[in-house]
């Protein structure tokens, strides 16, 4: 089966909390309580984070392919997306097309059980 993919990008909007006023100190019980409570009521935003960016390719029947990269870039996601198993999530977003001896994925997994 040809699995093609052309300008996939994924894409996670992730809370993160800011940490810009953190400073290290002796490991004191009162030290403690104030950064258990700092972490409470620190303000917190949202972060796009960009987990593949444009990446396109032509996996071939017959043949072995090797993906390689740095950890954290995203060789996980694009297996689990080409499989059908990244998973759904509206804080996630995926953009692009990937098409299965040219059937789209969509419509492939509307027949699958």
């Amino acid at each position: 089966m040809e699995v093609r993919f052309k300008d996939v990008s994924i894409s996670a909007d992730i809370v993160v909390k800011d940490a810009s006023d953190l400073e290290v100190q002796l490991p004191t019980l009162p030290n403690e309580m104030m950064k258990t409570l700092h972490g409470l009521v620190a303000k917190k935003h949202t972060v796009t984070k960009r987990i593949l960016r444009g990446v396109s390719g032509v996996l071939k029947p017959g043949t072995i392919t090797l993906v390689l990269g740095q950890p954290g870039s995203g060789k996980s996601s694009l297996m689990k997306l080409l499989s059908g198993r990244f998973p759904k999530d509206k804080s996630v977003s995926v953009e692009g097309e990937v098409t299965y001896n040219g059937t789209s994925a969509d419509e492939l997994h509307k027949r699958l059980p």
